[in-house]
């Protein structure tokens, strides 16, 4: 009987070459041959995992569930790969950076290697001017800003407290038309909105006129 089976092996080894476990399985539907893109294969592999998991039930176990989320991991990853042309379109369409200007700007380009090639003295100089220049503007505005809500200064009480002594002691004696105190209104109002930062002076024609 021992010696039956080695001849029939035997007699395979000589008529038939050996096989490999592929070639007995059968092959897949529409499967991609080995020539296609890998791009392809990739699409095939996910499509098909996506078929199956609509066939299979509702998720009941912790295999179930990690099955699901990687079907849904393999749709996430087929939806990143349609946004990938999209998004190299969009890039080659998006405007060059300030950096990638300068560079291709003979100009700036002279500048930089001047800066480059100065001492670490004379770089300083130059950063602590450029910075000087950028707070200019910001420190007029900030001048012809309006600070009497910041500064306790500006306060009307210390406002009044700046009026000369001998008109304060006038303003609280003596009863003052109200066409004068409009004009002096409209005068001051005129005046310090032009220049905030001023003393305002006034010569009254006689002592009669309050």
């Amino acid at each position: 009987m021992v010696n039956n089976r080695s001849t029939d092996v035997g007699v395979v080894g000589e008529n038939e070459s050996p096989r490999l476990i592929e070639d007995c399985l059968s092959p897949l539907p529409s499967s991609p041959s080995k020539k296609t893109s890998s791009a392809k294969r990739k699409q095939y592999y996910i499509n098909r995992a996506v078929r199956n998991s609509d066939l299979t039930p509702k998720a009941k176990g912790r295999k179930s569930l990690r099955r699901l989320e990687n079907n849904r991991y393999l749709m996430t990853l087929l939806e990143s790969d349609d946004c990938v042309a999209d998004d190299v379109d969009t890039c080659i369409c998006a405007s060059p950076s300030i950096f990638a200007e300068a560079c291709n700007n003979e100009m700036y380009i002279e500048i930089w290697n001047d800066f480059m090639n100065r001492s670490g003295e004379e770089q300083e100089k130059v950063l602590v001017y450029l910075e000087k220049e950028v707070r200019k503007p910001r420190e007029k505005a900030n001048k012809c800003k309006d600070k009497r809500i910041e500064h306790p200064a500006y306060s009307p009480e210390e406002c009044y407290q700046r009026i000369q002594r001998s008109l304060r002691c006038t303003l609280k004696r003596r009863q003052i038309p109200m066409g004068t105190l409009e004009v002096l209104e409209e005068e001051m109002l005129s005046f310090f909105s032009v220049s905030p930062e001023s003393v305002y002076i006034a010569m009254m024609e006689n002592r009669f006129q309050f």
